[in-house]
């Protein structure tokens, strides 16, 4: 019946603190299924089941995975221990993860229960935040080849514009020898809107550019502001920023419903043909934060996930009944030099690696199989079990990761 007889409460989406929050059932429709009522909590519907045995499994990983799959939309909510203000896509605070998590593990143990914990992952190792480069687009690529030089006229005027005003740490330039990073919005960048449109008349070639697109000359100031107002806090990628995996799918593609141009357009100021041009995901249209993990955000995360491992570590080593099983150290080790496991060495390569799945984020049949072996390890160690050494355990060659040779 509803809320009985589960031996499982993962629920997708959860984060730490909406774990022991009272009427969670009435945000996520997989807790609704299960939960006794609309008041209960996840953990007081496991701990009705009287649990001996239980385990929690990257408690802490949805408090910070938002926010990165988001390319750093939300909030980093540090300082701000009121959760019920926070949105989908923000940061927990440490402190209320530790409330939450202090609060769960007090509550399974308390008639004696054992258990095991992990830690969190530095989930920017994963395949979702690494598998495109930061310069994906390809010299090799005749479509883009040709548009080079243009590109780098057009850009020349932007970085001209800036020079005037003393900004020289933003030059875009495309290589004709090699791939090139995109161009993307940064909103850690002061905004140098009104310092282009303001300069970018002064440059002799601006109405050689004009001409070459058909505007007319007394269109110039609102070209200039309208350049302004789209390339303000804009730069290229470099390696230090991390594009999200579905941003592949929408570089180079054209943004037709960019409001800047559609304005533009409706304005006579753009015809239909020129505005698309300037609407190039990545190439001329600077890519939305959505797309990008900026270095400020990645570190955001790595201080997160830092503050959550101090306290999982510290709640779990003072507890006689918890084992902890060292998600953080594996997936590094993934990560770096790959781990073997009954002679497959799995990687976090995105379809190669063996150990992560298509979308770049959760493991494979195999990487969990992997990750079974490691929790009966880690109770092997701490229980006094013998799984590891009795051959009761999961084997690689049960779990393949083949896929269709016509996957593209």
């Amino acid at each position: 019946s509803v809320g009985s007889n589960f031996n499982n409460f993962g629920i997708p989406a959860a984060k730490s603190f909406h774990l022991v929050t009272p009427g969670y059932a009435a945000f996520n429709p997989y807790y609704t299924r299960i939960a006794s009522g609309a008041t209960s909590t996840v953990l007081s519907d496991a701990l009705a089941q009287n649990p001996t045995f239980f385990t929690l499994s990257e408690i802490g990983d949805y408090d910070i995975l938002q926010y990165a799959t988001s390319g750093g939309t939300g909030v980093d909510q540090t300082g701000n221990t009121n959760p019920l203000t926070y949105n989908t896509n923000d940061i927990t605070d440490p402190n209320v993860f530790a409330q939450a998590f202090s609060t769960m593990i007090t509550a399974l143990t308390e008639n004696g229960a054992k258990g095991v914990v992990t830690n969190v992952p530095y989930i920017t190792d994963l395949p979702h935040f690494t598998a495109v480069s930061h310069n994906p687009l390809d010299i090799s690529n005749p479509d883009f080849a040709q548009r080079v030089p243009s590109l780098n006229d057009i850009f020349g005027l932007i970085n001209g514009a800036l020079a005037i005003s003393g900004v020289t740490d933003r030059v875009i330039v495309f290589s004709d020898t090699e791939d090139s990073p995109v161009i993307i919005f940064d909103e850690t960048l002061e905004n140098k809107s009104q310092e282009i449109a303001t300069n970018l008349p002064l440059i002799p070639q601006f109405a050689d550019f004009l001409a070459s697109f058909g505007i007319p000359t007394q269109f110039a100031p609102q070209v200039a502001g309208l350049l302004g107002v789209v390339y303000g806090q804009t730069r290229q990628t470099t390696p230090d920023d991390l594009l999200v995996l579905p941003s592949s799918a929408i570089i180079g593609n054209i943004n037709e419903g960019f409001s800047s141009f559609i304005q533009a357009q409706s304005q006579g100021l753009l015809s239909e043909a020129v505005a698309n041009q300037f609407a190039v995901e990545g190439i001329t249209l600077p890519l939305e934060d959505k797309w990008v993990l900026l270095p400020s955000e990645q570190n955001e995360i790595k201080i997160a996930t830092d503050a959550y491992n101090t306290t999982i570590v510290d709640i779990s080593s003072s507890n006689e009944n918890i084992a902890l099983v060292n998600l953080n150290a594996i997936l590094t080790e993934v990560n770096t030099m790959g781990i073997n496991f009954d002679g497959f060495n799995l990687n976090t390569n995105l379809v190669t690696g063996g150990a992560i799945s298509l979308d770049g984020i959760h493991l494979t049949a195999r990487g969990y199989a992997l990750m079974a072996n490691k929790f009966l390890e880690a109770i092997d160690a701490n229980f006094g079990s013998n799984f590891i050494e009795s051959g009761n355990v999961a084997k690689a060659n049960d779990y393949p990761t083949n896929y269709s040779p016509t996957l593209k």
